[in-house]
């Protein structure tokens, strides 16, 4: 009578094929991809894109000033979003200001909603004294630091889904055909009207 070994592994097994064994270390692979890698990878880039938004910001606030000026019509009231977040909506308006020499100057300018018309507001101008945004704040920083890590992670992570799901179906389709070969060579000796 023969015992059975109660220590026997994965590498004993007789009917483990080659394909068994790359699919199994290659699930491990992608799975370290997936769960640690990614998230490293996420953190790293948004370091990278903190830093740059850092700068940015820097190079734009040196670049921008404020103006203030009066509305010469009045902004549309403000519309609800309808995805629940309220942001704080602005709209071109005409709005006037002097400079710094005296010249009195009109532009098309962003502006808050449900402002009236002669209403005091601010503007950003650069350099050339044309109208522009507003620099980067603190929250413009965080937002792209957080979409650049969530991104890399996201594309990293699904990247070693998306590889682990081809390399499972290229490798079913390998077995299924080597099944199909071993059956036509065997299937002559299980037929019955032989």
């Amino acid at each position: 009578m023969t015992r059975c070994r109660p220590n026997r592994t994965a590498r004993d097994n007789p009917l483990r094929r080659r394909s068994d064994v790359i699919e199994a270390r290659a699930a491990l692979l992608l799975a370290v991809l997936a769960v640690l890698v990614a998230p490293l990878l996420g953190a790293l880039s948004g370091w990278a894109a903190h830093a740059d938004a850092r700068d940015r910001a820097r190079a734009e606030h040196g670049a921008r000033h404020m103006q203030r000026a009066r509305l010469l019509e009045a902004a549309p009231e403000f519309v609800p979003s309808t995805t629940g977040v309220q942001d704080a909506a602005t709209y071109p308006v005409t709005v006037r200001w002097s400079d710094g020499r005296g010249r009195t100057i009109t532009a098309l300018a962003p502006v808050e909603a449900g402002l009236d018309r002669g209403d005091p507001t601010t503007v950003w101008l650069d350099l050339h004294g044309g109208v522009t945004t507003a620099p980067w704040g603190s929250g413009d920083i965080w937002s792209h630091t957080l979409a650049a890590g969530f991104l890399v992670a996201a594309v990293t992570a699904g990247f070693a889904v998306t590889s682990r799901l081809v390399l499972h179906r290229v490798l079913d389709r390998r077995r299924l055909a080597a099944w199909e070969r071993d059956w036509l060579r065997v299937a002559p000796a299980w037929d019955p009207r032989r």
